[in-house]
């Protein structure tokens, strides 16, 4: 006698999305910023990972036997973080590598974690991820409202993160809402919180940030620039534009010295960089120095000594080349071209909207790793990547249906 089938909605993926999502999200929050202090369990993600585990093995016996399309592109980024780990027996003497090898251990398992839930139902699990982004964008700009949470010289962030996490949150809200908006019917409203988010990307100060946006949306135009149905765009953008007058008008003075002084006096007047100069030359100082191989994890902080608050080069390859050397390169290079090559080997009609937005997303984090963050910053940028790129092998006969059609572009054939 056989068990009937699960149906597809009774198979999907439950409260474990939620719980990894806001394990992903949280990072490296400790219970110190709330004035607690806990051994061992004050870092978060100890209960955190303890609690993804347990609900995915509550929801395991849902899952049944699956394979993945795609899901080869993951193995050159466990591998990457792998080599990292390796690096640590070559580190120079000094180096701290006990919490950076932890870091990396936490990214690999939020990588399984997120490539499990990819090939069980990825566009479930992708757009409830993509709503609870949205969610969070909303949160961070209400909480950064209030005042309470603020960088130094009045940059906007929140919740016990700095300026450069709450412009991904801000731009991140950005990109969901206009998912939101393609998937509502092109419902004006959801277009909405985009220039609220706006305003708080630029009151965050991060340039870096901002240049990060700058390269999606180039990124975005080359790819859906041959699709664009220009009639189905006035009415948007219009919307947009006059929310954003509105808004500049009402907000704006609260703001409008900063962003004086921080983008166009600092920046262009200037030529402020907050010092990216002088850490990226030290990465490629160290890189030709050790070119093969590379420092070790953590050479960069233990050779450069720069001081506590440039502990890391604020770069995402240019670390890879200083402490990774050419080989760790070599996989970094490998780990994004595979993600790229499952993502366009995918059929058009297949694709969909949610992996679409994923790989957006992705870039974006991509992007601003370029100019903040280190290895664990970077970790929204795998999963969003592995979203977009993995998705549950179709049975033999079966295709795709059901895709969002937005109403800026023309239906694919």
């Amino acid at each position: 006698m056989t068990m009937p089938a699960l149906s597809q909605e009774t198979a999907r993926p439950g409260i474990v999305i939620y719980v990894s999502f806001i394990t992903a999200l949280a990072g490296r929050f400790t219970l110190n910023r709330l004035g607690l202090e806990v051994p061992v369990l004050n870092d978060v993600r100890v209960v955190l990972f303890l609690a993804v585990l347990m609900c995915l093995m509550l929801e395991a016996h849902r899952i049944g036997p699956r394979s993945a399309a795609g899901g080869y592109c993951i193995l050159p980024v466990i591998g990457l973080h792998g080599y990292q780990v390796l690096s640590a027996t070559w580190a120079p003497p000094g180096a701290v590598i006990g919490p950076m090898i932890g870091d990396l251990c936490a990214v690999v398992f939020l990588i399984v974690v997120y490539y499990t839930l990819a090939k069980w139902d990825r566009d479930h699990v992708t757009r409830i991820t993509i709503y609870c982004f949205h969610a969070a964008a909303w949160v961070y700009f209400l909480a950064a409202c209030t005042g309470r949470g603020h960088a130094p010289g009045g940059r906007w962030a929140a919740l016990g993160g700095g300026p450069n996490v709450f412009v991904r949150v801000m731009i991140l809200g950005v990109i969901t809402s206009l998912y939101i908006y393609g998937r509502s019917g092109a419902s004006l409203r959801w277009l909405v919180p985009i220039p609220c988010f706006m305003f708080g990307a630029l009151a965050s100060g991060s340039r870096g940030g901002m240049a990060a946006l700058a390269i999606t949306i180039a990124i975005a135009l080359l790819a859906i620039r041959p699709k664009l149905r220009w009639d189905q765009l006035a009415k948007p953008l219009a919307t947009l534009v006059v929310l954003s007058m509105v808004l500049a008008i009402t907000a704006g003075p609260v703001i409008a010295d900063f962003v004086q002084s921080r983008f166009v006096e600092a920046t262009v007047g200037q030529g402020y960089t907050s010092d990216r100069d002088v850490l990226f030359a030290w990465a490629l100082r160290l890189f030709w120095q050790r070119p093969l191989l590379g420092t070790g994890i953590n050479g960069f902080h233990a050779i450069a000594n720069l001081g506590e608050g440039e502990r890391y080069v604020h770069n995402l390859p240019l670390s890879v080349a200083a402490e990774g050397g050419f080989v760790g390169l070599t996989f970094l290079g490998l780990a994004w071209f595979t993600l790229w090559h499952a993502y366009a080997r995918t059929p058009r009609a297949q694709r969909g909207p949610e992996a679409q937005t994923a790989a957006y997303c992705g870039i974006f984090i991509g992007a601003t790793c370029l100019f903040s963050g280190d290895y664990f910053d970077a970790r929204l940028m795998w999963v969003l990547l592995v979203l977009a790129a993995v998705r549950p092998a179709p049975p033999a006969g079966t295709s795709a249906a059901g895709r969002i059609a937005y109403p800026w572009s023309r239906a694919s054939t």
